[in-house]
């Protein structure tokens, strides 16, 4: 019976070991085969990490090989996983004092890091190798050490801070947000690479695996069509005019008409990429592309080409100005001066609204609209840069009875500064509009150069028009009312504009005035196109020919002296005189003898002047067309902001200027400024410092 018994127990529990193994072996066949994966995921998770591999975003470089953007590596320190109960608020304190003392922050920013809730939090990013060490060498840092976690964080640089800002825009950690930056972010990024490391409990990375990596590919290089030196001087005189003329703001644009090459595209206000916070957000702006105004007598253009182009005019036939007054409905469109009657030539010259006024009526709205969209006003351009807009043109149809009149002066449409830029590289390069062009060339990560070609959008008119219109539009700067825009030794041909300011509300015009001028340089053969706006002169004139035209003079002289500048030459005599000594007429010569008799610099070759100083036996001649004295050739400082030393050092040496140095690490300032006329020879002080 008791055998039995204890049988009858022995099966029951053998039964139930059974069932339990079984159990036990259909989870593991469960673990194994379905959830097999699932774990093996866990595991892999526990044991490994996915470091992500960023990879370098790409250079910008300006037109001549000057770095414009690149990426630095910097460090940058944080707080993670930090134990409260070991620190008390006074150390906290004591550290965020501390640190304030280095970076210049308020150390109640740096507690509210501190004590944040997250995991981690950044103390101090992106700083240099000298404060780095600034920071470990802190009496409170030891206490701290164990919580802090430093690394390498690369940050976006842009040595020639404000020139060409606005172009350029900005980047954070890696992402463009404005500009340049932003419209070719994907090109510029690269794509992410990865590595797996083991780890231990403490989740620190112990063993990388070889097998499990994939390498990051860079972001491109890309070379811009901005010649840097000219955006200086660029932004340098638009500066000077605002001020000169309390003016809200302007615009300077400098295009290739060969090839539609953006050279310089300076607006102020001016922008920082390095410190965008520091900017309202409407200083980011590419205005060139983005603002849109009514252009004034410098639309015009239109006008005179289908004047020509039609042959519904020649230059010779003569217009009625009836006095400088045409009533057009309820509207009274006048002149700035009272003339009679005008050749069409001269109606151009003297910017008479009368005289454009009775041509675009007797060519009819649908050639001078067609002709409008032909230039390329009412669309896009495609310059590759963000925020363009098509500016403002209506069709024929929306059209009332003054819109005809008003528009062939430059009223009741709106442009853009680089659509109205192209439309004079237009007359300029023989007749054809051409795209304009930012981008030079892209070097992508595998070594492959692309180079970006000319797009030509249609041809607007025959060259023998393109060729007539130089002519009168040189008579405007030679006799007209661009003479102020004149460069002695050149040819210069341009139309000026002058404005008045529409409403916010749309209803009528303000009394005040953008002045404008779109000159050609030089007018025998030009080689840039250049546009001038000044937005509300307030002081000292408010016509385009005298508050614009100035402008475009001065930026025009500071390019022809610019050693490898975007003007490839400087006109001399027939005795090797430079251009500022080869056109003072001959009797005025012995008043400027100091001026002679004190310069020696190279001789350039390039187009002669017609009038060349006769040389009596005052001075000596060293060929080729050199004279001797004391003072050297004057020179365009250049910006030598945000380089290192060393490369501020080498750039000015190569320019024959001395730098006197004082402190270590970036050039922060420099005395004079960019674009400041000094002697080769004078001296630079560049003031330098850590570049945080």
């Amino acid at each position: 019976m008791v055998a039995k018994s204890c049988m009858r127990r022995l099966t029951l529990l053998f039964a139930i070991g059974m069932l339990l193994c079984a159990g036990l072996g259909y989870r593991i066949a469960l673990i194994q085969i379905r959830d097999g994966e699932t774990y093996r995921q866990r595991a892999r998770d526990q044991q490994h990490r996915v470091v992500t591999i960023d990879p370098r975003r790409g250079r910008i470089f300006d037109r001549n090989g000057n770095t414009l953007a690149l990426s630095v590596e910097f460090d940058s320190f944080g707080i993670q996983d930090l134990d409260r109960d070991r620190l008390n608020s006074a150390d906290v304190g004591n550290l965020a004092v501390q640190l304030s003392q280095i970076t210049g922050e308020d150390p109640r920013h740096i507690v509210d890091r501190i004590s944040g809730s997250s995991d981690f939090r950044y103390l101090v990013r992106w700083v240099n190798p000298e404060t780095s060490e600034r920071i470990r060498g802190l009496s409170t840092y030891p206490r701290f050490e164990p919580y802090i976690r430093t690394e390498k964080e690369a940050r976006r640089v842009y040595p020639y801070r404000t020139a060409a800002g606005q172009v350029l825009g900005f980047s954070v950690d890696g992402s463009g947000q404005a500009g340049f930056e932003m419209e070719h972010n994907r090109l510029l990024s690269g794509i992410e690479g990865y590595s797996v490391v083991q780890i231990d409990a403490q989740r620190r990375a112990y063993t990388w695996l070889d097998d499990y990596q994939k390498s990051a590919e860079n972001g491109a290089d890309v070379v811009l069509t901005i010649d840097i030196a000219a955006q200086v001087a660029a932004e340098s005189v638009l500066e000077e005019a605002i001020a000169r003329h309390e003016a809200l703001g302007g615009m300077v644009i400098m295009l290739d008409p060969g090839n539609g090459d953006i050279l310089a595209m300076a607006s102020s206000p001016d922008f920082d990429p390095n410190t965008p916070g520091r900017f309202p957000f409407e200083a980011q702006k590419i205005r060139s592309v983005v603002d849109t105004y009514e252009p004034g007598s410098t639309f015009k253009i239109v006008a005179a080409t289908a004047a020509l182009e039609t042959g519904a005019f020649s230059l010779e036939d003569r217009i009625d100005t009836s006095g400088g007054r045409i009533e057009i409905g309820t509207q009274t469109i006048s002149d700035h001066d009272v003339f009679n009657e005008l050749s069409v030539r001269e109606v151009f010259e003297h910017s008479s609204n009368v005289g454009t006024v009775k041509i675009a009526l007797e060519l009819g709205e649908k050639t001078f609209y067609e002709y409008t969209r032909s230039f390329g006003f009412g669309m896009k351009t495609g310059v590759a840069l963000p925020g363009e807009v098509n500016g403002i043109l209506h069709k024929p149809a929306r059209w009332s009875r003054s819109t005809l009149p008003t528009m062939s002066i430059g009223y009741g449409v709106s442009v853009t500064g680089v659509q109205l830029a192209a439309a004079y590289c237009a007359v300029a390069n023989g007749g054809q509009l051409l795209q304009p062009r930012i981008i030079r060339s892209i070097t992508r990560n595998d070594g492959t150069v692309v180079s970006v070609p000319k797009s030509v959008v249609r041809r607007v008119m025959k060259p023998q028009t393109a060729e007539i219109l130089l002519d009168v539009f040189t008579g405007v700067v030679d006799r007209g009312t661009g003479t102020k825009a004149a460069v002695p030794g050149f040819k210069v041909a341009g139309k000026t504009g002058t404005a008045w300011k529409a409403r916010e509300d749309g209803r009528g015009y303000t009394r005040n005035y953008r002045s404008s001028f779109v000159g050609m340089f030089p007018a025998s053969d030009p080689e840039i196109v250049v546009l001038v706006m000044i937005d509300e002169p307030k002081k000292r004139g408010f016509y385009g020919g005298s508050v614009a035209a100035p402008v475009f003079n001065k930026f025009v002289r500071r390019l022809v002296h610019m050693p490898d500048g975007p003007v490839e030459s400087i006109p001399e005599s027939d005795d090797g005189l430079p251009l500022h000594l080869a056109s003072i007429e001959p009797n005025t010569a012995s008043d400027r003898q100091p001026e002679i008799s004190d310069w020696s610099g190279p001789g350039f070759r390039g187009r002669m002047p017609r009038d060349p100083l006769p040389l009596d036996g005052r001075w000596e001649i060293e060929r080729p067309g050199t004279l001797t004295g004391a003072e050297r050739p004057r020179v365009a400082l250049p910006s030598v902001i945000g380089m290192s030393v060393r490369e501020a050092v080498k750039t000015l040496a190569e320019m024959g200027i001395e730098a006197t140095i004082v402190g270590t690490g970036y050039v922060r300032r420099q005395i004079p400024a960019p674009g400041h006329w000094v002697n080769s020879g004078e001296r630079c002080i560049i003031e330098c410092g850590p570049f945080n």
